[in-house]
């Protein structure tokens, strides 16, 4: 399977998708829509930002505001800077942080500031009823993904990889037909969330090397799953426990192997 990205790429538009509630999914909610001439936002990935964001360039319809967000595998989360902006042209604008980014990404935003005067009023789980909507361009969130650290641990080709079976889902047991490990390192197996790691149901912890028939022990919910994401993670912090808290990425050791930019996983589905 391809691997999902956890370095960031720049400039990439957030879909019209973005503030989707559950039942609402029968039509898009689109914010402040506005011509493609009208607005544009550019900012640059920017390693080992912690107090502030630069945003090289943006042009604002009207009066609006620039929202940071950790990064939710991709979505807005946590808003975490904002800085309100004349209408018109503006550069090398700095977006306060209220606190570190826990993400490798952040996803800055712009919004209309549409309701009160310079107060900022957005509850994305009371979109329709929110006055400062992001603005939107042909059902194209006006947002960039931006990278602020650096994410994982690199392996050379050759070095990590996992390899699986038609058959390598069981009962209680998920089998691996090879695992290739540059350091001490863990396998964890995920639920499959829409292709990327939900729940962890399973873990093992591996010597460096190459290893044959490589059996991970199940909980009920991966025992029970059609399909599962499976990684190889690195054993960097304290050794023989697994220390990876998906909440703080980046303040944690055991982070997973990437080759090329890209995370050294599979997805395993049940015959």
């Amino acid at each position: 399977m391809g691997a999902w990205a956890l370095v960031a790429v720049c400039a990439v538009a957030v879909s019209a998708w973005t503030f989707a509630q559950a039942g609402t999914d029968r039509y898009m909610m689109v914010g402040v829509v506005v011509a493609e001439e009208r607005v544009a936002l550019e900012v640059e990935d920017q390693l080992g930002a912690t107090e502030a964001v630069t945003v090289s360039r943006v042009l604002a319809p009207d009066d609006s505001w620039l929202v940071v967000h950790l990064d939710d595998d991709g979505m807005p989360g946590k808003r975490i800077g904002l800085l309100r902006v004349d209408e018109g042209e503006s550069v090398d604008l700095s977006v306060p942080l209220d606190e570190p980014a826990t993400t490798p990404n952040v996803i800055v935003a712009l919004h209309a500031d549409r309701g009160e005067v310079s107060e900022f009023e957005f509850d994305k789980e009371k979109f329709m009823s929110s006055p400062d909507k992001p603005y939107f361009v042909e059902f194209e969130e006006v947002a960039r993904v931006v990278g602020i650290a650096e994410f994982g641990v690199v392996a050379e080709e050759g070095q990590a990889g996992l390899e699986a079976g038609p058959d390598a889902l069981g009962d209680d047991t998920l089998v691996l037909s090879r695992v290739i490990a540059p350091a001490e390192a863990w396998v964890v197996v995920h639920l499959d969330d829409n292709g990327m790691p939900g729940k962890r149901v399973g873990l093992l912890g591996l010597r460096p090397g190459e290893s044959r028939e490589v059996a991970v022990a199940l909980e009920e919910d991966g025992a029970e799953a059609r399909s599962l994401v499976v990684a190889l993670h690195a054993d960097r912090g304290q050794r023989g426990t697994f220390e990876f808290d998906m909440d703080d990425k980046l303040g944690s050791p055991d982070q997973p192997f990437f080759i090329d930019g890209e995370e050294v996983a599979v997805l395993v589905e049940r015959e």
